[in-house]
């Protein structure tokens, strides 16, 4: 959609003033913005039968789950054998017999087009071009064609940033079979296809005069029109994404499945240039209803990772004598984190399964590793200006970089001798994962990290380690306070004691940041880390078996009968 493409451009560019945002309502549930917590969906009462099935809906993928006879979280695998389905949809309509074909995950993403397909493609193809053609310059105040909206067979449509995907098998740019996820987060299966975004950059509407007028009303309002046939193209996707659970899950049950919790992204977890409607959670409620399904309650993620040790914190509970429990989840991968502080709000004495209040919360983007190299950068950069651990007159025999940063920062030695600190200390963070915990041998091997061709600092392993931990433990304190800090929790407030902790580690930090966690909270004897051996710790099967977890205490609660 090129003339979308430069319209979207234009606006990001040249619009100065902020235009009120809008939320479409729910028949179902309105999101609140500054609501963690769905409450049950403001609909009349239901009878609830059979199972309730758990589904965490994620803008990449999705999983079915639901609690056995034997008390365990069962995780519904597709017909691939896998427990997660790319949320990633192809749908082939094809005019002369009106027949529509469609294909769901890993299906969708990889399977070639055949004859058929390669033909459709190619009229619709055509179409375009011939209206681009007839159309040089695009008439705002004209409808949306129907070509620029329809479903086209060599795409597989989503839920994310990257609303779809081009299959065409053009330039074979990834030759592996296996699933990766790009820096961007686009999931990549296969080499039949190659990695496309409609959203790409164009040109600003500048005029002769360097000025940038912004865009006019008729461009506005045509941009309203096509976000809002995008925005029930993404519900088209959703709903048929659910339609899919459903049937794994009666397939699997063998009973009719008509009700479900779901997970989704928190609200506040996503880029500031995204509306909220683009966010799942406002594409939820009404997806549920499309697939069959009956929301009984909608939870964010964070709060359904803490839900799946829902035992321990009522353990924990009864033996305070109620007293409401304090958790903190903490979160982080290789290119974001995220904190969220709960409290219990329940009485234990009625059985009711465990509701969490949310105190605080906050989600940062930037990667955690990439900040700790930098500030690594600038101490060992201290180091060597002291002249501390400092070796000179040792060549430097192996550096495929150093020509580079000689080339570049030879009029300034100290950002050429960070340049070549930055490359050892990425180079060696690599390495560190490996080395042998408490390892007090190991500790005192020495280290080298070159400041130029001659000259390099000395360092001990443990004084690596040293660092790498008061700089997370600093870090992890510095989260702590901005998710008071933006939650609006003054610090008269804030918890004077945590009861539980929970972190979820899929960065490089891995095995190595419950224990600072730990103490930057404080280091109580009192502080319990919540671990289940069953419960592998990754964030999508940490917050399925929330999910389930959940679920199955309404499946307990409900009619016992099954689905009409």
């Amino acid at each position: 959609m090129p003339v979308v493409v430069v319209l979207a451009t234009a606006i990001a560019l040249c619009l100065v003033s902020q235009v009120p945002s809008t939320t479409m309502a729910s028949p179902i549930a309105t999101p609140n913005p500054h609501q963690n917590t769905f409450t049950r969906p403001s609909v009349k009462p239901v009878t609830v039968c059979g199972t309730v099935i758990g589904i965490d809906f994620d803008k990449e993928e999705f999983s079915v789950g639901f609690v056995n006879l034997t008390n365990q979280v069962e995780l519904i695998p597709n017909k691939d054998g896998d427990i997660y389905t790319p949320c990633y949809v192809r749908i082939i309509d094809f005019p002369d017999d009106s027949t529509r074909e469609i294909l769901f995950g890993k299906d969708a993403l990889t399977r070639p087009l055949n004859e058929r397909e390669k033909k459709l493609t190619n009229a619709m193809y055509e179409a375009q071009k011939k209206y681009r053609e007839e159309n040089p310059i695009q008439n705002y105040s004209l409808p949306i064609p129907d070509i620029h909206l329809q479903f086209h067979p060599d795409r597989a449509y989503g839920l994310g940033e990257f609303d779809s995907i081009n299959l065409q098998n053009i330039y074979r740019k990834f030759p592996s079979s296996r699933w990766f996820y790009t820096e961007e987060g686009v999931m990549m299966v296969g080499d039949e296809w190659e990695n496309m975004s409609p959203r790409s950059y164009g040109h600003g509407n500048w005029n002769a005069t360097g000025q940038c007028p912004g865009p006019t009303d008729a461009e506005l309002e045509y941009w309203r029109k096509m976000r809002e046939k995008e925005y029930t193209q993404k519900q088209t996707v959703a709903g048929l994404l659910m339609r899919q659970a459903k049937e794994m899950a009666e397939e699997r049950l063998r009973e009719k499945v008509k009700f479900a919790v779901v997970t989704v992204p928190s609200l506040t977890d996503k880029p500031h240039s995204r509306t909220l409607r683009d966010t799942p959670p406002a594409l939820h409620m009404e997806d549920l209803v499309q697939g069959g399904l009956y929301p009984l309650r909608v939870l964010e993620q964070p709060e359904a990772a803490v839900l799946a040790y829902e035992p321990q914190i009522a353990k924990a509970e009864r033996a305070a004598s109620g007293r409401p429990q304090m958790v903190v989840f903490y979160y982080l991968n290789p290119f974001t984190e995220g904190i969220s502080v709960f409290e219990t709000n329940r009485d234990p004495a009625e059985e009711d399964f465990l509701r969490l209040k949310t105190v605080a919360k906050y989600h940062f983007y930037p990667s955690v590793h990439e900040r700790m190299v930098k500030a690594m950068v600038q101490y060992f950069y201290e180091m060597y200006t002291n002249g501390s651990h400092l070796a000179v007159d040792t060549p430097r025999e192996d550096c495929d970089d150093c020509k580079w940063f000689l080339d570049t920062y030879a009029s300034n030695p100290k950002e050429q001798a960070m340049a070549f600190l930055q490359n050892d200390i990425q180079r060696m963070s690599q390495r560190s994962r490996t080395w042998p915990l408490d390892d007090s041998e190991n500790d005192t091997k020495e280290e080298r990290l070159f400041v130029s061709m001659m000259e390099y600092v000395v360092l001990t392993r443990k004084e690596w380690r040293d660092f790498e931990r008061a700089w997370l433990m600093t870090h992890f304190r510095a989260m702590l306070d901005r998710a008071y800090e933006k939650s609006g929790v003054e610090v008269e407030a804030r918890p004077q004691r945590i009861d539980h902790f929970l972190i979820v580690d899929e960065s490089r930090f891995r095995n190595r940041t419950s224990s600072i966690m730990r103490e930057a909270l404080g280091g109580s004897a009192e502080l319990n880390e919540l671990v289940d051996p069953v419960i592998e710790r990754k964030l999508g099967l940490v917050i399925s078996h929330g999910a389930a977890r959940f679920a199955d205490y309404l499946t307990k609660r409900s009619s016992r009968h099954s689905c009409q």
